[in-house]
This record gives structure tokens, sequence and C-alpha cells, in this order.
């Protein structure tokens, strides 16, 4: 079968009926279980575990399998994982005419994911509120901008005018969603 062939609803209609109750008796089971011993294949059938012998085997041939720095350097030189400069912009297939907000492009931007870095760098990972730690009981932390990131864009990247709060705590802010904020 071609990968990606979409069948028609007839034709599935077919297949699901034919293959209706079709599930493998358990001794229809246990006949490909003993065909499978037989032949010396499917170890993985047969429920066998591997002994301490080849289990040291596979891991000393697995041992330091990470690619190694010049490696690494050598793939980051090829084609792989660059970006093609032809495709930015107007050339590219998705481009809309340049209506990315400028809200999203700081947001998505290195110096704003610096910035919020820093940020919990300084509170050590924990929400200043109420004492939660990342990733502690689902605690998904946030940087949050003590002065609003709409009304005071010179201290948008200011690790003063930044505090980490989890989710919860973080929505209890007067400023939260832009509540405070005012509307034109």
């Amino acid at each position: 079968m071609k990968k990606g062939f979409k069948f028609s609803e007839t034709s599935r209609q077919k297949m699901r009926l034919s293959h209706l109750g079709k599930l493998h008796t358990k001794e229809r089971r246990d006949k490909i279980k003993r065909i499978a011993i037989e032949k010396g294949f499917g170890k993985w059938m047969t429920g066998k575990k591997h002994s301490e012998e080849s289990k040291k085997k596979i891991r000393i041939a697995h041992f330091g399998r990470k690619n190694s720095i010049s490696h690494n350097l050598n793939i980051s030189k090829g084609k792989k994982g660059k970006p093609n400069l032809n495709l930015r912009g107007e050339k590219h297939h998705n481009w809309k005419g340049g209506i990315t907000t400028i809200n999203h492009f700081i947001r998505t931007s290195l110096e704003y994911k610096l910035w919020r870095r820093s940020v919990f760098e300084r509170d050590n990972y924990t929400c200043i509120w109420c004492g939660i730690r990342g990733n502690q009981t689902g605690g998904y932390l946030e940087a949050d901008h003590i002065k609003p990131f709409a009304l005071f864009p010179e201290l948008r990247f200011s690790i003063d005018n930044g505090r980490t709060l989890c989710k919860e705590c973080h929505k209890k802010t007067e400023t939260f969603a832009g509540k405070g904020i005012p509307r034109k």
C-alpha cells in the first residue's frame, strides 16, 4: 500500500467488514509463537530476556554514542540545520505582507528569551509569591513584567522590571492579560 494513499469510503467499509471477528484465537496465537520458535526468530514473541552477558555487550557497544564535538561541528558546517536565506521575507511561501505584530516579534526575539531566562535564574526558578519551583506539582513558571510590557517599552528588557510567578499567581496580578491597561 502506498504511503498517503486514501481509500474511498466504500473500500474502507468493505475492509472493516472483512476484518470483523478475525482476531486471533488463543490457539492461533500459540501456533504462531510455536512456528516462530521453530524457525528461530522473534525472541520478543517468546518472552525471553537478554542474558546479563549480552546486556553488557550491548551496553559497551552503545557506550559513548553521543556525537563528538567535531562531529557536531561538521554537521553544522553542512546544509542540515542551516537557514535558507533565499526563502526569507517576501520570497517565502507563507509571506502575508509583513503583518507580524511588534508584540509577537519582540516576544519571540532572542533578547526577550535571554531576559526571561535571566529573571528565572535570578529568582532561582521559584515563584516569588507562593514559592512553587518550576515543574514542581505542575508549576509552570512565567516571567512577569512589574511595569506593563505595553506601557513601558523602555523597561521591556530590564531584569529589574521582571519577576518569576507561577501561572496561578500571575493571573492574580492587576495587569494580567492587559486587565489594567487603558484601551484606546
